[in-house]
């Protein structure tokens, strides 16, 4: 499980500050399930309802009683945020929705900004001489990565910039973050190098749509 600060604490709801179309995952408590479906915050009705959008399985709404026990779990940009609610209805027709009953407390954890997540993206790295390298993201984190890398793609102190897609809230993202090379080390197999790589000076949209993407993959992982 990725490292996270053990700053825990109970918040209600309307403090998450969630926005319409903020993912969550929902696994049902009711039958044992170990499955969790992706969904998306549509909006409360204060002190009654959570209401999210109904997870599909083979082109068709899932069927969902009421009555059972669900937790939802998500992250909002600083909590790893969690609590236990109750379907008050499920409808696939016309507009395809799960009313949840609103949860007496919200259980959060905020996450170290050094979180840092497995990955095996691919990505292209472009150097100084604007020469172009194919590489592979094997970790992520906010400050920078572990990349694989074919052959060297420079010096330690050198500059470059990387290019790799994300997927944030449904849809493909292109990031391209300039980064300092911080160390190089050739496998040990021979088959290419391990370079360890800074960010810097991201922009802020993409900053903060790289934090959302590794704690992402971190909840999916994890919880």
């Amino acid at each position: 499980m990725p490292d996270t600060s053990e700053q825990s604490v109970r918040m209600e709801l309307e403090a998450l500050r969630l926005y319409p179309g903020a993912a969550m995952y929902i696994q049902s408590q009711s039958d044992g399930s170990h499955t969790r479906h992706k969904v998306q915050f549509i909006g409360t009705i204060k002190g009654k309802s959570l209401l999210v959008t109904l997870p599909f399985e083979n082109g068709k709404g899932m069927w969902i009683q009421a009555g059972h026990t669900f937790v939802v779990r998500g992250f909002n940009g600083i909590y790893a945020y969690a609590l236990s609610t109750q379907v008050i209805r499920a409808r696939a027709h016309p507009y395809a929705y799960i009313h949840f009953s609103w949860p007496r407390a919200v259980d959060c954890q905020m996450v170290r900004k050094s979180l840092r997540v497995e990955t095996s993206l691919p990505a292209r790295v472009t150097l100084a001489d604007n020469s172009k390298v194919n590489v592979t993201l094997l970790d992520l984190s906010a400050p920078g990565s572990m990349l694989a890398t074919p052959a060297a793609i420079g010096a330690v102190g050198e500059h470059a910039r990387i290019e790799f897609t994300v997927d944030y809230e449904g849809e493909a993202h292109v990031l391209n973050i300039p980064f300092i090379i911080r160390n190089i080390h050739p496998k040990e197999d021979g088959s290419g190098f391990r370079v360890g790589v800074g960010f810097e000076s991201l922009a802020q949209n993409d900053a903060l749509i790289l934090h959302y993407v590794i704690n992402t993959i971190a909840l999916s992982a994890n919880l």
